[in-house]
């Protein structure tokens, strides 16, 4: 066999090995992206975290709850301390994960509502998936409290009224759930009382809880303006409720607004809040927006991105902080 003929079967064999290399390396690189890393945050609790899915009826929409509890909870029935977790823009029923497993390993219930028409997937009860709504992307993405006060306040309004509207829905069918219990986690709840908490939108809509309502022990947000309390434009600036809350408050930063609180019009409460009276207030150097969320674990490049920040702290160190200060918090 001559050099050429050699050269010509070297090439019909290396072709399709390098072909196949590209699409191993293709879908390696895919599931890096896209596809949950087998990565888990150590609980410190004695309970297995265990959940249950139910469905409420809001107009002819549906929410999905995912009830997340201790299984074999060893506390008195009507003792477990009950969280409601609002998912951030575009987020999941599937948020904070990790902080709900945590919770409910110290015997703690956590209420997950996926938020229909801002959650990016949500599932009905028949098993059909509800995307998030072209309406809301747009009103995301037009949205500019410094350029345009007067848009922002009509889009915040409408994004408070929505989130509270689900989130009172949530509350109240539980409280009416527990008073004759027919799931587990509805036997060993204390639904008198609730940590409202949530992460970036959702976190607004925690602090609105907070204003509203009398049955809040606490508040919880993760990087979220204090929106509820907008209450008017004068001159192109909000205008705030600038009143005390009532209750303790743990509002958690990351670089991505913690530098911009004095910039930032919406963020506007938020600096008042850093000095207030049972208020406590924690900067997260190193990360992101969306590192305080479990994407940064399924997919640190995408949580990267989304978030505009590389993060120099890794998502299990930084998730098990948070899991730490919002434990520290509640207790």
């Amino acid at each position: 066999m001559n050099a050429v003929s050699k050269s010509k079967k070297r090439k019909r064999i290396l072709i399709p090995l390098l072909v196949i290399c590209a699409i191993i390396f293709f879908v390696a690189g895919f599931n890096m992206l896209f596809r949950p890393l087998k990565k888990e945050i150590k609980l410190t609790g004695i309970y297995e975290p265990v959940y249950q899915d139910y469905w409420l009826t809001k107009g002819d929409a549906e929410i999905q709850v995912r009830a997340w509890y201790p299984k074999e909870y060893s506390g008195k029935d009507g003792s477990a301390k009950v969280m409601v977790f609002s998912h951030g823009s575009c987020g999941t029923i599937d948020n904070n994960v990790s902080l709900y497993k945590e919770l409910a390993s110290n015997g703690y219930v956590v209420l997950a509502p996926a938020h229909p028409g801002s959650a990016s997937v949500m599932t009905r009860s028949d098993g059909s998936k509800v995307r998030v709504s072209s309406e809301f992307i747009k009103e995301m993405t037009s949205v500019n409290p410094n350029g345009d006060a007067e848009k922002a306040y009509q889009i915040f309004q409408k994004w408070m009224k929505e989130r509270m509207e689900d989130l009172n829905l949530v509350m109240d069918d539980f409280k009416t759930k527990c008073q004759n219990p027919q799931a587990e986690f509805e036997r060993i709840s204390d639904a008198s009382r609730f940590i409202a908490a949530g992460h970036s939108l959702g976190g607004s809509a925690a602090y609105a809880m907070a204003r509203t309502r009398t049955d809040i022990s606490s508040c919880i947000a993760l990087e979220s303006p204090c929106m509820y309390d907008v209450k008017g434009v004068s001159d192109g600036k909000f205008i705030f409720d600038d009143s005390a809350y009532n209750v303790p408050l743990l509002n958690i930063y990351t670089d991505s607004s913690y530098p911009h609180l004095k910039d930032w019009m919406q963020y506007k409460n938020n600096e008042m809040l850093l000095t207030a009276k049972n208020s406590v207030s924690l900067y997260y150097k190193g990360v992101g927006h969306m590192g305080i969320c479990d994407l940064s674990l399924a997919s640190p490049i995408i949580a990267a991105i989304l978030g505009g920040k590389f993060p120099k702290v890794d998502a299990v160190t930084q998730l098990t902080q948070l899991n730490t200060d919002v434990m520290a918090f509640t207790k």
